[in-house]
């Protein structure tokens, strides 16, 4: 069985490439056999992160994560490892064979599959009711807001029971282990009786981007506290990395922004009413890993919050964060204080659509004014020092002017003044903030590299003894490190005797790679990738060494030559 998977793997690998699949998340440009562009795992601005097309593995020389196509879907979509390898085989149109696991992953597994199937089970208890008697309260509360039969069935809403334990009760019918509802946060434990999370609640589902239940959003009808309950941190569901709606968003990619709503209401409201591309965070202040999730998607946000005085606060940190994140951000302002659901049901699609998103700076600048009278004199210059503190960030020149002119024309201060508060003159700025042009890092060439990673795979324990040999490295540190290693020393001791410069660079290039595979199987075939990488170098050299000698040989000797020349040639061509 074990043989089985790792061929079904292999046979993966040959029909998806990761070059392609990363092409979907990054930019990416080619440079020889490397596609080089910005990490997903981390904010940069000069491209850091390359994809061996070759070896098909990934590395960022920024924050040092690396790994092969199965990691890389990990670690975009938030799966474990099997979830990743169903994904790319439903893609590949491949059959996922059984796998065989050791019992702490298999209970882990095992787990995870059965706090899905509760969720599932519970998403539909809930919607039924909805439809039953004990749901009009529920029914009549979304239809007050706005919501029709449709709707409900389209966003899967429910109802949750009012009584203590009728969820509990009805998933005990179904099968469901206590123990697995507790993990499921479907139900809570209070000395030593068991309670339903959800009571009394409209129920919004929050599905995963692959489409499975990872948890629910309880909405009060009422003046029970809090107004929003939410599943707490479970196997399957984070708050901070997962967002409402993300189902939908999925099926969207191409769409030029996404809109950001703090409400599951806000949410349903504007979809409902045709906005694509709308996600909803889960009860708390947007994360980084919100805005790098929302920022794979579309390449700007639209933050859509309340009009009142908590949305406009949260929206700033929100900016900030986006910024952080270095995705571009612009803002909805509804008027009189509205959210987003009070919006579309007074005004509509049509109003919405004819709102003009506002500058992150501009925004900033338009709330710096808040609690300000810049009908005085004391009020426009604690405005000018507040929007120049501000406007420190701005990087570009021409943005910069225009918010520039929008603080002269609402304190009367000419632009110099402003200029100079802010740290530099319109003459002294602009070359200052010219982007530098970063080339990406230098990498070895690739015969170094393959015995940089041999060296890796030897100090990691993933080489079988007598697998490669001394004689097999060209490079004098990759030679050195691997006898070290064979001789039992560990890479801490080795590094440490080299002095600083390329030859410790060298080795800690080697030491530190990180796409490992952690297969035993996969391993070897890396091994016999780089061997073979290697000693198609060695062939090379040799074959121009020979070419070198013909333009002079003659005679026997000249035949001879060419006759060694076929014959490297042609085993040159195997590899």
């Amino acid at each position: 069985m074990a043989q089985q998977f790792s061929e079904f793997l292999a046979e993966l690998n040959a029909r998806v490439h990761l070059e392609d699949v990363v092409g979907e998340y990054v930019q990416l440009k080619q440079k020889g056999h490397r596609y080089w562009g910005l990490c997903p795992f981390h904010s940069e601005k000069s491209p850091s992160f390359s994809v061996d097309a070759d070896a098909q593995l990934y590395y960022c020389f920024g924050c040092h994560k690396g790994g092969n196509l199965i990691h890389f879907v990990m670690e975009m979509e938030r799966m474990e490892f099997i979830d990743a390898v169903k994904l790319l085989a439903e893609r590949a149109g491949l059959e996922l064979p059984d796998r065989p696991r050791d019992a702490d992953s298999q209970a882990a597994a095992q787990l995870r599959e059965a706090v899905y199937e509760a969720n599932h089970a519970a998403a539909m208890f809930f919607h039924r009711r909805i439809w039953s008697s004990e749901g009009a309260s529920a029914r009549d509360y979304l239809y007050r807001r706005g919501l029709n039969d449709a709707d409900i069935k389209h966003f899967g809403l429910g109802a949750s029971p009012a009584g203590w334990g009728e969820t509990f009760e009805e998933l005990r019918k179904q099968g469901f282990e206590r123990e697995t509802l507790l993990k499921a946060g479907l139900a809570v434990d209070k000395n030593g009786k068991t309670f339903d999370m959800f009571r009394d609640r409209v129920m919004f589902p929050i599905i995963s981007a692959q489409g499975r239940v990872l948890g629910f959003g309880g909405r009060a009808m009422g003046e029970a506290q809090p107004k929003y309950l939410n599943t707490s941190e479970t196997i399957v569901f984070n708050k901070r990395l997962n967002l409402y709606c993300m189902n939908w968003l999925k099926k969207e990619r191409g769409i030029a922004r996404v809109v950001l709503v703090e409400g599951y209401m806000d949410a349903v409201s504007l979809r409902r009413h045709g906005v694509e591309g709308v996600v909803a965070t889960l009860g708390t202040a947007l994360t980084p890993e919100q805005a790098s999730l929302m920022a794979r998607y579309a390449p700007e946000i639209w933050i859509s919050y309340d009009g009142d005085s908590a949305g406009q606060k949260a929206t700033l940190r929100a900016l900030d964060i986006l910024e952080a994140q270095n995705v571009r951000a612009r803002v909805i302002l509804y008027p009189d204080g509205m959210d987003p659901d009070d919006f579309m049901r007074a005004q509509g699609a049509q109003a919405f659509a004819q709102l003009a998103p506002m500058d992150a700076y501009e925004f900033r600048l338009l709330r710096a004014q808040d609690g300000l009278d810049l009908a005085t004199q004391e009020g426009r210059t604690q405005y000018a020092l507040t929007a120049c503190g501000i406007l420190k960030r701005v990087k570009n020149p021409v943005e910069l002017e225009n918010y520039v002119a929008i603080v002269a024309q609402r304190t009367g201060f000419e632009r110099d003044v402003l200029y100079r508060q802010i740290g530099a003159s319109p003459v002294e700025r602009s070359p200052a903030v010219r982007p530098r042009r970063v080339a990406p890092p230098k990498s070895p060439p690739d015969y170094v590299l393959a015995q940089q990673r041999l060296v890796a795979l030897k100090a990691a324990n993933l080489l079988p003894e007598g697998t490669v040999c001394p004689e097999d490295f060209d490079d004098a540190v990759c030679r050195a490190l691997f006898e070290g290693l064979s001789a039992g020393r560990t890479p801490g001791e080795l590094v440490g005797e080299m002095a600083e410069g390329e030859d410790r660079a060298t080795a800690l290039g080697a030491l530190e790679y990180e796409a490992l595979p952690q297969d035993a199987a996969v391993a070897l075939e890396m091994a016999g990738q780089c061997l073979a990488s290697i000693r198609r170098r060695r062939l090379e050299e040799q074959i121009a060494a020979l070419r070198q000698a013909l333009s002079t040989a003659q005679g026997a000797q000249r035949r001879e030559l060419l006759e060694r020349l076929n014959g490297l040639l042609a085993e040159l061509d195997r590899f």
